[in-house]
């Protein structure tokens, strides 16, 4: 549950406040209470973890899914988790990531 929202937070922002950190655009994503929760932040794809790279490449392949978003998100906690959004011609998945490099489909919508 707590990816879920996680997840909804990030792709419909609740709240957001966007600030620059050395050209990185910064958000920081609350909840509806108005806590800070974390916060999120483009990335290369070639900046996650060695194994989620491996992994992602093996599985989703190119030119059959296309590489949309992918986002680092540092909750309150100093936690860090990427997530990737991907398309195909007959799906949608947000893939998560840890920063050990597992990789999990935290979504999968059909076209």
């Amino acid at each position: 549950m707590k990816k879920l929202l996680i997840i909804a937070a990030l792709f419909i922002s609740l709240s957001s406040f966007a600030a620059n950190d050395n050209s990185r655009k910064i958000q920081n994503v609350y909840n509806i209470q108005g806590e800070l929760l974390g916060t999120t932040s483009r990335m290369d794809f070639d900046k996650l973890p060695k194994y989620a790279i491996q992994e992602i490449t093996t599985r989703y392949k190119f030119p059959t899914y296309n590489l949309k978003e992918c986002i680092e998100y540092k909750d309150v906690y100093g936690e860090i988790n990427y997530f990737v959004s991907m398309n195909s011609a007959k799906e949608k998945l947000i893939l998560a990531i840890n920063v050990d490099g597992d990789v999990s489909i935290v979504s999968k919508i059909k076209k």
